[in-house]
């Protein structure tokens, strides 16, 4: 099922900016008023919904409090379609203002500072635990970052706006609900949401690799470049550049490709990232560095002297100006030096957007494959593997795989999510997988294809458990709160082709381990919890109903 993708920051400054002004034409609007709004910048937009961010707490609870009509008519009238937002914390962005001190009453930079979040309840099934807030420290001067930019390019708006600060906004899961590993490695695209078990050092998911990666007339010809390029880092296919849709099994191949690599080259210096990481990390450097070179450095030794660089959803560089001016002078060096790099993306280098052309034909110089939905065949296959990994160990017949292979064609995670549903409604009512279980369970899910948007999915999720729009996005962590929010990220993993990074950001700028533990937690659960099974279910049955009718 798709979704529309998150459009790029500028295309949420350009509305933003209409918003602001139509807000500003009110001569009813104080000083104080202008301000607060002033404070906000937009980050992006998800189909109708934009993500906002405010420098603090007192921001956002003025705007969610005081202007929410004032903020949602305007972005709707600017848009010329119904909008909702969001509204996320970044506390470095007061830190930055507060730097370039300023006289003027017309500032955002007079709000009270952000308070501590609040502690987790304690309760006794696994929430999201955030780390205690990490203070950064501003450059001295404010143009100082500029500065250390000079030959690495510079850190533009779209740069900035996309950066999530690691040490402040990861949610940890908790340890205690016994989820495996949820590093950033993990992303859409492995296939059979197989265990993750990360290498400190290469990033890799161990699990990830060619024997457990289910080949098909789909993915044959990308498998065999993968292969080949593992066995000989350098010499085969450089760059290997692999394309396809979401959850087609292109983060797989990457960290098999890694992982081939390194038992076969043990010696070899492997590295695996994604953009968000990436992106993440230079930010860090430049912040961290502001002044001297020292951070830029370490940075560019990080990725420049790596044997075999694996980057994966480049195509969430688009637009971030500093960010691929650093990665085109880490491509070439690695090219120069005849080290490997695979890239894998949603499009063909020719359709991304955003992107340098020097980059795109750099990437065109080696080979590029795509990885394609599965056919028959290969779906159940992939289904077999899942039900023989399947903690459950539940006899799964041919004839329900050949079933749900047929109704779902295009979208592994799909496929694997009517499984997991039919397996679990076979082991709460202890009874065996037949036919008549799996179509008696899967009769509202398969309905006819409908876009579900991830709008729909909280709107939808917070009425059916009495919460409201804002409690889902929110910060707070109630039990009820935080289980309604988890069932949310669950089904807009499983309805939706975004990306963890994006879903965590519409769920108020989680970071994406947060939607692995949500997804990995409900899962579970499913099979466990006759109510969390009648919750997922319910949900997605009206999604499908109301955007079928």
């Amino acid at each position: 099922m798709g979704a529309d993708m998150p459009t790029s920051g500028s295309e949420a400054q350009i509305l933003w900016d209409s918003a602001y002004a139509l807000m500003t034409q009110n001569p009813k609007l104080s000083v104080r008023d202008r301000s607060i709004i002033k404070d906000i910048t937009p980050s992006m937009v998800f189909d109708s919904m934009i993500v906002l961010v405010a420098s603090n707490d007192f921001t956002r609870v003025a705007i969610e409090n005081q202007f929410d009509e004032q903020v949602q008519s305007a972005l709707s009238q600017a848009a010329g379609r119904s909008m909702n937002f969001v509204i996320k914390i970044d506390s470095s962005k007061s830190k930055q203002e507060e730097s370039e001190s300023s006289d003027t009453a017309d500032t955002a930079g007079t709000a009270p500072a952000e308070e501590p979040e609040p502690q987790q309840e304690q309760v006794p099934q696994a929430t999201e635990q955030a780390m205690p807030p990490h203070e950064q420290q501003s450059p001295a001067h404010p143009h100082a970052t500029q500065d250390v930019l000079q030959g690495f390019g510079t850190v533009g708006d779209d740069d900035l706006l996309a950066h999530t600060d690691l040490k402040k906004d990861v949610q940890q899961p908790d340890s205690a609900a016994g989820a495996t590993d949820t590093s950033p490695a993990k992303k859409n695209g492995q296939q059979g949401e197989i265990p993750f078990h990360r290498d400190e050092k290469s990033h890799l998911n161990k699990d990830a690799t060619f024997d457990n990666f289910v080949p098909g007339e789909s993915n044959r010809f990308a498998r065999a470049a993968a292969f080949a390029v593992s066995e000989a880092p350098g010499n085969s296919y450089n760059p290997l550049f692999i394309y396809g849709g979401s959850g087609l099994g292109k983060t797989h191949l990457l960290n098999a490709i890694g992982n081939y690599a390194l038992n076969l080259y043990p010696d070899l210096t492997v590295r695996y990232v994604n953009s968000e990481e990436f992106t993440n990390e230079f930010i860090e450097a430049v912040k961290e560095g502001a002044g001297n070179d020292g951070e830029i450095a370490e940075f560019n030794r990080r990725y420049r002297e790596v044997d075999l660089l694996l980057i994966d959803d480049i195509q969430f560089l688009g637009g971030k100006t500093g960010t691929m001016e650093t990665f085109f002078h880490t491509f070439n060096a690695l090219y120069n030096a005849n080290k490997q790099i695979v890239v894998a993306s949603d499009v063909a280098p020719k359709l991304l957007q955003g992107f340098e052309q020097r980059l795109i034909s750099r990437f065109e110089m080696g080979l590029t494959v795509d990885v394609q939905p599965p056919n028959q065949e290969t779906r159940i296959a992939i289904l077999r593997m899942k039900a023989s990994t399947s903690k459950l160990k539940m006899d799964v017949p041919m004839e329900v795989l050949d079933l749900i292979a047929q109704q779902v064609t295009d979208n592994i995670r799909e496929l694997e999510g009517a499984l997991t549903r039919v397996v679990a409604m076979a082991s709460l009512n202890k009874q065996p997988v037949t036919t008549a279980l799996a179509e008696q369970t899967l009769q509202d899910y398969f309905v006819s294809d409908v876009q579900v948007t991830p709008t729909d999915i909280i709107s939808q999720t917070s009425a059916y458990f009495q919460l409201t729009f804002d409690d889902l996005v929110s910060s707070r962590r109630s039990k009820n709160i935080a289980l309604a929010r988890q069932v949310a990220m669950y089904i807009c993993r499983e309805m939706t082709g975004l990306s963890l990074t994006s879903i965590g950001e519409i769920f108020g700028g989680r970071d994406h381990t947060t939607v692995i533990h949500a997804y990995q937690k409900i899962s579970s659960e499913m099979s466990e919890k006759r109510e969390v099974y009648n919750y997922v279910n319910e949900l997605t049955s009206k999604l499908k109903q109301r955007m079928d009718s």
